[in-house]
């Protein structure tokens, strides 16, 4: 009989999950604080441990780090209650099983439970087979490896060829972001977590199973934000983050989120910030460039025609040109990306901006729930005055919309060699050229 331990300290929750889990052949044992737990742990050796966050003493992450340094196979399941996004987040990082939240399901305590010893029971009978072949090899304990718990799974990716002169690269340790979902208005968290090599862009749920590979191939909607959707899981405005990693070179990624990129202060500088926090490492394999051999052009390339275009060039620049009503004009900005110091200098601070006559509209629809007057810019479009802020560059907006096409460009999943040119244009359009350069140059 699987021996399953429960630490909570409210009686209620302790009450429910025993019964649950008792009524489905388990024998469980419970407990109500940190200390407890560890004691507990060590007596009974559980196969299984559902533990609250928040304990009296001991906290709920401390005490899982104790308890993982004794057993790196022990599957903990954290419980937290509503509202603590950022501390469940935090706990997955640190090396949780998965994490439920108040009030709890009943199938998905079940299910989750499952599939935890299922995953413990791989792990053990991988630990089995590593010690049979370092005992036919002659390995000494001393000579072996350490075990490591892999947390994600890879998704892999054609690299090499004539193209490949940019080296893969992941993130140094794994790190936390988070804030307020800009459209949903919702409190979110981002983590984030080396891969290896040939794995990908991915974005993970902290509360659902399977992840979606950033690509074009899983594009959801581009109204007002970019999304990407596959299997029921969603991962929404994520072109700004995007964004920052094509700058940094990042091809290597597990992104955890709660359905959306929490948005910061509307431009990609915490982003930055965060990936500089986070290290940035070579790794061994190359990954090959798109290259852009002949024009490719979608839409009307008259002077006030809404078209976008990319051409050859030799590296990767954008060029655009925003078009309102005056007195706000005409303005545009061409920006070559040489290196992560340029984007955070000249495109990263340009922040997202709305204007008053589309506040109404937005809300009819379900969307910038999260806006604040101090993460996007404000604009009344009739007097052509920003009413919530001071600009950070002439050209904000044109600078603001290349950062939109750079995270849209990176679902390709390569660095591209290659000029945009683009004019009136959104994310729907960015979206459109993605899909052509994939139908034209990565299909054949």
């Amino acid at each position: 009989m699987k021996k399953i331990l429960v630490i909570d300290d409210e009686k209620n929750i302790q009450v429910s999950l025993a019964s649950i889990l008792e009524d489905e052949g388990y024998k469980v044992f419970i407990g109500s604080s940190g200390e407890e737990a560890l004691d507990k742990f060590k007596n009974i050796r559980p196969d299984a441990i559902f533990l609250d966050i928040w304990l009296p003493g001991i906290d709920g992450l401390e005490t899982m780090k104790q308890i993982l340094e004794i057993d790196p196979f022990q599957i903990v399941i954290m419980i937290s209650g509503h509202g603590n996004i950022s501390t469940a987040v935090r706990a997955v990082k640190e090396g949780a099983y998965d994490f439920l939240e108040k009030p709890l399901s009943l199938d998905k305590v079940i299910f989750v439970l499952q599939r935890g010893l299922e995953y413990r029971k791989v792990l053990e009978e991988n630990k089995k087979l590593k010690s049979l072949l370092y005992a036919r090899n002659g390995l000494m304990d001393s000579e072996r490896r350490p075990v490591k718990r892999e947390l994600s799974k890879s998704i892999q990716f054609e690299a090499g060829g004539a193209n490949a002169t940019r080296k893969q690269k992941t993130v140094k340790s794994s790190n936390i972001f988070y804030g307020i979902g800009l459209h949903s208005g919702v409190k979110t968290g981002m983590v984030i977590k080396p891969m290896p090599i040939g794995s990908g862009i991915r974005f993970e749920n902290i509360s659902e199973d399977g992840y979606i590979p950033a690509r074009i191939e899983y594009l959801d909607t581009t109204s007002y934000a970019t999304s990407i959707k596959k299997d029921g899981l969603e991962a929404k405005t994520i072109e700004h983050f995007m964004a920052t990693l094509h700058a940094f070179g990042i091809t290597n990624l597990s992104v955890k989120i709660n359905n959306e990129v929490p948005i910061g202060d509307g431009s990609a500088s915490d982003f930055c910030e965060f990936i500089r926090a986070s290290g940035v490492v070579e790794q061994e394999e190359f990954i090959p460039e798109i290259i852009i051999e002949e024009t490719m052009l979608l839409g009307d390339e008259s002077e006030n025609g809404k078209y976008i275009k990319i051409e050859p060039y030799d590296g990767f620049a954008i060029k655009y040109t925003t078009i309102y009503p005056e007195p706000i004009g005409k303005e545009t900005y061409e920006f070559v990306l040489a290196s992560a110091e340029d984007f955070e200098r000249d495109i990263a601070p340009a922040r997202t901006y709305g204007f008053v006559h589309e506040i109404n509209k937005l809300a009819e629809m379900g969307l910038a729930e999260g806006g604040r007057m101090n993460n996007f810019i404000l604009i009344d479009r009739d007097k052509g005055q920003v009413i919530n802020t001071e600009l950070r560059f002439k050209e904000e907006l044109a600078r603001h919309k290349i950062l939109d096409i750079m995270g849209d460009f990176y679902l390709l999943g390569r660095p591209i060699r290659g000029k945009i040119s683009a004019q009136k244009t959104g994310h729907s359009e960015n979206g459109l050229m993605v899909n052509y350069i994939r139908d034209n140059l990565l299909s054949k």
